[in-house]
C-alpha cells in the first residue's frame, strides 16, 4: 500500500454503466418520439444505424473520459499522509493527514460483491476521499494500515479532534490483535427493531418515489376505483383502501429494514470500532473511539416499554464526498438497556453515563404543546366551518395526542453534571435522546430567551459539538433560569441570542 495502487478492473465497466445512466433520459425521449414508427414497423435501417451510432458515440464520449480518469487513478500512503491522484486533462491530487482521519468505511453493493470489490470512504474533519471500486482486500489493508499509523502518531488534544484516553495499554504479544465481536443482532431483535423503526415510513419513501416517476393521478385513481367497485359506500371503500395500503406498507417496510440491517454486528480492536450489516448491500463503517465527539442514546415510547434502546456517536467531517453531513455513526440500533450500558463501559471507559435529573418546572409544561395546540384548533375550526361537520372529533383526538406528547417531553427533559461531563436528555414526539458530552468537546453554547420566557424565568439552552458539516446540538427547552446559568457557566463559552439577555441582569451576560 506504500506503492501506488490501481482501481479494481470492474471500475472500468462502471464507466460504461455510468455513461448509460447519464444518457437514459435522452434515450427515452428519442424512443418516445419515435414510438409510432417503431410499433408500426416502418422504421428504416438508415434511421436505426444513425440512432445507434449517436448512442454509441455518446457512450464512448462520456464513458471514455471516465474510463481514462479511472485508469489514471492512483492512491498510496507516504510520510504520514494518504494520497489520492487522478485526472485526464489536468491532474488532481489530494493529501489527507492520517492523524486527522475520523473514519474509514467501505460498502459492498450487490454488483460489486460479485467481483469482490467495494467502495471506500475516508472521512476527515475537512476534505474526504471517496474511492470507487477497489478490491475488498485492498480496502481492508488500507483500513488496517491507516489505523496502525494513527496509533503510532502522537497528536495533541484539541477541540473536535481527540480526547485523553485512560485505557490501559495491552501487553505486546507475538500474534496481532484480532477484532472481538461486542454485539450481533439476533433474528428476533431484527424483526422487533424493524417493527419499531418507522417501517411504514421506509415503504412510503419508496412508494412516493415510484409515484413521482410515473404520475400520482394515474395510480391513485386506479387504486380507489378498484375499491369503489367492490364497496358501494364511498367512505367505507376509502377506509378499506387505506387500511389495506397501511397494512401492506407496514409489512413491506419491515421487510425492507430487515434486509438493510441483516446480520448487524459491532466489533472492536483496541480503540477501533467496526460496524457491519446488510444483505444485498453490505456496509462497513469504522470509528476510532478517541475521535468520538459525543455519545447519543435514543429511545421511543414503544421501545422504552419493551426495554430497547439505540447507541450512536458523532465524528467530525466537512466532506460532501462521504454522503454524511451530520457525522452520526450508529453503533447499535437495537439493544436491551442493561447490555447497552455494559458495552458502553467497555468501549468508553472515560465516559460516565447517568440518567439526567428532570429539570422542567411545572410552569414550563404548557409551552411544549401550546403552539401545536393552537394550530390544531385553527385548522379544525376552518375544516369544521367549511367542509366537514364532525372535524371537531378528529381535532380533539389530535389535540389530545399533542398535549400528552408535550407532557411526556417536559417530564423527560433534564441534565446532570459529572466532573468534566454533562448528561443531557432532550425530547421529541414521544422520543428521547440522551447526550453524553465532555467539556472539551463543546464548541458553542447558546442561550435563547424572549419577553414571554423572561417573565416566566425560563429559557432554552443549546450545547453544540463538532459533527459533520452542521454540528451536533443538544437543547434543553423551557428550563429554569438558574439551571441555564449552571450549564452556561460550566460550558465557559457561548454567545447570547437576542437583546433580552443583555437586559436580564444575570451573570451570563458577563461571559
Amino acid at each position: 500500500m506504500y506503492n501506488p495502487e490501481k482501481l479494481h478492473p470492474v471500475a472500468y465497466l462502471g464507466s460504461v454503466v455510468n455513461a448509460f445512466k447519464n444518457l437514459w433520459i435522452p434515450i427515452i425521449v428519442v424512443l418516445f418520439n419515435s414510438r409510432e414508427a417503431i410499433f408500426s414497423g416502418n422504421i428504416s435501417l438508415k434511421y436505426l444505424l444513425i440512432s445507434g451510432g449517436v448512442v454509441i458515440f455518446a457512450v464512448v464520449l462520456f464513458g471514455g473520459y471516465d474510463f481514462l480518469n479511472k485508469f489514471r487513478t492512483r492512491f498510496w500512503i507516504e510520510d504520514g499522509k494518504f494520497i489520492y491522484k487522478d485526472g485526464v486533462i489536468s491532474n488532481r491530487e489530494k493529501e489527507l493527514d492520517i492523524s486527522r482521519i475520523q473514519s474509514i468505511d467501505f460498502n459492498e453493493p450487490i454488483f460489486h460483491r460479485i467481483f469482490g470489490a467495494v467502495k471506500l470512504d475516508i472521512i476527515t474533519p475537512g476534505e474526504g476521499i471517496k474511492i470507487d471500486t477497489i478490491k475488498k482486500s485492498q480496502a481492508q489493508s488500507i483500513q488496517s494500515i491507516l489505523y496502525n499509523e494513527m496509533d503510532q502518531l502522537d497528536s495533541s488534544v484539541e477541540i473536535g479532534a481527540s480526547s485523553r484516553w485512560p485505557r490501559e495499554e495491552a501487553p505486546v504479544e507475538d500474534q496481532p490483535e484480532q477484532f472481538v465481536t461486542l454485539y450481533q443482532m439476533t433474528g428476533k431483535a431484527l424483526i422487533l427493531m424493524s417493527m419499531t423503526s418507522g417501517a411504514l415510513g421506509a415503504f412510503l419513501a419508496i412508494v412516493f418515489g415510484f409515484i413521482n416517476l410515473i404520475g400520482a393521478n394515474f395510480l391513485i385513481e386506479r387504486y380507489f376505483e378498484v375499491f369503489e367497485g367492490l364497496v358501494q359506500n364511498i367512505f367505507l371503500a376509502l377506509g378499506i383502501a387505506v387500511l389495506i395500503f397501511v397494512t401492506v406498507g407496514y409489512i413491506m417496510g419491515i421487510l425492507i429494514l430487515s434486509i438493510k440491517y441483516y446480520n448487524y454486528t459491532l466489533k472492536m480492536k483496541s480503540d477501533d470500532l467496526v460496524v457491519e450489516y446488510g444483505l444485498l448491500e453490505k456496509k462497513h463503517r469504522s470509528v476510532n473511539v478517541i475521535r468520538v465527539q459525543n455519545i447519543i442514546i435514543k429511545d421511543s415510547i414503544i421501545r422504552r416499554i419493551i426495554g430497547y434502546y439505540s447507541l450512536s456517536v458523532t465524528i467530525t467531517s466537512d466532506s460532501l464526498d462521504s454522503g454524511e453531513i451530520d457525522g452520526k455513526v450508529e453503533l447499535i440500533p437495537f439493544i436491551r438497556k442493561k447490555r447497552l450500558y455494559r458495552i458502553i463501559d467497555e468501549i468508553f471507559p472515560n465516559y460516565h453515563v447517568e440518567l439526567p435529573v428532570r429539570t422542567v418546572p411545572f410552569r414550563g409544561y404548557r409551552r411544549y404543546f401550546q403552539v401545536m395546540l393552537t394550530l390544531v384548533v385553527i385548522i379544525t375550526g376552518i375544516v369544521q366551518y367549511f367542509w366537514f361537520g364532525y372535524a371537531w372529533i378528529i381535532g380533539l383526538a389530535v389535540a389530545g395526542i399533542f398535549i400528552i406528547s408535550g407532557i411526556y417531553s417536559a417530564r423527560n427533559t433534564g441534565y446532570k453534571f459529572h466532573g468534566d461531563e454533562i448528561n443531557m436528555m432532550t425530547t421529541g414526539f414521544f422520543s428521547r435522546s440522551h447526550f453524553v458530552i465532555k467539556h472539551e468537546k463543546v464548541i458553542q453554547a447558546e442561550w435563547v430567551v424572549n419577553p414571554f420566557l423572561r417573565r416566566a424565568d425560563l429559557g432554552v439552552i443549546t450545547l453544540v459539538t463538532a459533527a459533520g458539516m452542521v454540528g451536533s446540538s443538544a437543547s434543553l427547552k423551557f428550563i429554569d433560569k438558574e439551571d441555564i446559568e449552571k450549564i452556561w457557566n460550566w460550558a465557559e463559552r457561548g454567545h447570547s441570542n437576542g437583546k433580552d439577555i443583555a437586559e436580564s441582569g444575570q451573570s451570563m451576560e458577563d461571559q
